[in-house]
């Protein structure tokens, strides 16, 4: 998962590793609260499609959540820093 911004305007961006599944959410802004938002409302999409999350890939930006994916049995897996998640990233691509 990332945040990625169009003319200025951000937006939560997942895919899925093994089925390809992409979603892009406006979001207001970067904070806690919001990032938890959006990753509730992912979580919900894949679980009425059966598939139950239990690892997230993502950047620095989104330690701050790290307890609360603990809460929901969410391992999150931080990469360092200057790198990319290369699926979303090629995601993001797509739809820009």
């Amino acid at each position: 998962m990332d945040v990625m911004a169009i003319n200025k305007i951000p937006f939560m961006i997942t895919t899925s590793r093994n089925i390809h599944f992409g979603t892009a959410e406006l979001i207001c802004n970067k904070m806690k609260k919001t990032l938890m938002t959006s990753i509730q409302q992912v979580i919900r999409e894949y679980h009425a499609r059966g598939f139950e999350v239990c690892n997230t890939l993502s950047d620095g930006g989104f330690k701050c959540i790290r307890n609360n994916l603990v809460d929901l049995v969410i391992t999150l897996n931080v990469i360092c820093r200057n790198e990319h998640v290369s699926e979303v990233e090629r995601y993001i691509r797509t739809i820009k």
